[in-house]
C-alpha cells in the first residue's frame, strides 16, 4: 500500500523486538478507538560514501519486507489478533516519512532508547523531527516502558493561564477515555540572580494568582468532560524538572508546540526536548494553532529564556 487509512495509529519500526513498548502503547489505542495501526518502515537513502550504498534497492525492498512481515507477526501475538494492521515501507528520512503520514493519522508512534547518548542522538531527531512538524499528535515512548498500574494519572504540562487550549483538550479527552485522573500543571523558575529577588517579593502571591487563571481556565474546558477528576497545581521550579520527575508516576505526559517553519526539529524547543528524552512514561506532543489573544509566543517561558543544559 501506498497510503494509510484515514484514522490510523501510525508505529515507526525497525525490527522484530525492537518497539515493543511503542506497539503495546499503539495497540491500547487501537482497541480502545476502534483504528487501524499501520506499521510503517523507512528505508534511508544511504551516502554514496558509506557500506549502505552497496545494498541495491531490490535488495532494501526485500529487506524492508521482511521486516514489516516480522514485526505485523510481533504485533498480532502480542494483540491476539484482535487489531487491524497495514504495513508500509517508504524510503528517505525517517521523521519526514512519519509526517507525511501524520495529515491522514489519529496518532504517530515513535520509541526513544536510552542506551547510548550515540543512540538517543540518532534515535532523537526521528522522534524530534516528527513531533516538531507533525499534523496529529505524536508520542515518544521509552524503550523501556511498560505500564505500570499504580501509575495512572494523566499529566499536563501548560503555559500561563492555561494555554495552549488544545494541550488541555487533548489531555482531558485522553484522561476520560482511559479512565484516569488528570493533573494540570504549570511551572516556572528563573536564574539564580532573578529568581531571588522575584520569590523574596512576590512568589507566593503569584502562585495564588496564577492558579486562580489556571483554575478558571480548567474549568471553562472541563464542562466537556464532568466525569475527570482533576488536580491543578501551580509550582515555582524548572518546568522540565517538574514534568521528568512526575512521569515516574504518570501513564502519559501530554506537553504542545506550535507551529514551525522550515525543517528543524530544534525547533521543538529546549524543554519538550528534554521532556522526551528524559521522561519514564510516553510523552504526548500536540501540535498547537494560536489563536489571537494568546500570547504570541507562549514557548517563551522562564525555562526558554535561560534553558539548562
Amino acid at each position: 500500500m501506498n497510503k494509510i487509512a484515514a484514522g490510523s495509529v501510525v508505529v515507526g519500526v525497525t525490527g522484530r523486538g525492537r518497539e515493543t513498548p511503542a506497539l503495546r502503547f499503539a495497540i491500547d489505542v487501537a482497541r480502545r478507538e476502534g483504528a487501524r495501526i499501520a506499521l510503517v518502515h523507512v528505508t534511508r537513502n544511504p551516502l554514496p560514501s558509506v557500506p549502505g550504498a552497496l545494498v541495491d534497492r531490490v535488495e532494501a525492498a526485500a529487506v524492508a519486507e521482511g521486516i514489516l512481515a516480522d514485526v505485523s507477526q510481533e504485533l498480532v501475538e502480542m494483540s491476539h489478533g484482535d487489531v487491524a494492521i497495514d504495513t508500509l515501507s517508504r524510503r528517505g528520512v525517517p521523521a519526514q516519512v512519519l509526517v507525511e503520514l501524520s495529515g491522514a493519522a489519529r496518532l504517530v508512534v515513535v520509541q526513544h532508547r536510552t542506551s547510548s547518548t550515540l543512540e538517543r542522538l540518532v534515535v532523537g531527531s526521528t522522534s524530534h523531527g516528527a513531533a516538531a512538524h507533525s499534523g496529529c499528535p505524536v508520542v515518544s515512548v521509552p524503550g523501556d516502558w511498560r505500564p505500570d498500574p499504580a501509575a495512572t494519572e494523566v499529566m499536563v504540562g501548560v503555559h500561563e493561564g492555561g494555554v495552549p487550549r488544545q494541550v488541555l483538550d487533548a489531555g482531558f479527552a485522553w484522561a476520560a477515555a482511559t479512565g484516569a485522573p488528570l493533573r494540570i500543571v504549570h511551572a516556572w523558575r528563573l536564574d539564580a540572580a532573578y529568581d531571588d529577588i522575584i520569590s523574596n517579593r512576590v512568589a507566593a502571591e503569584w502562585r495564588e494568582e496564577q492558579k486562580e487563571r489556571l483554575v478558571a481556565t480548567v474549568a471553562e474546558v472541563r464542562g466537556d468532560w464532568p466525569q475527570v477528576e482533576v488536580e491543578v497545581e501551580v509550582r515555582h521550579q524548572w518546568p522540565a524538572d517538574v514534568l521528568v520527575d512526575d512521569s515516574r508516576n504518570a501513564s502519559l505526559v501530554v506537553i504542545g508546540r506550535r507551529g514551525v517553519h522550515g525543517w528543524v526539529p530544534e525547533h521543538l524547543g529546549s524543554l519538550a526536548r528534554t521532556v522526551l528524552r528524559a521522561a519514564r512514561c510516553p510523552v504526548m506532543v500536540v501540535p498547537v494553532v494560536e489563536h489571537s489573544g494568546e500570547p504570541a509566543d507562549w514557548e517563551l517561558v522562564a525555562e526558554e529564556v535561560s534553558p539548562q543544559t
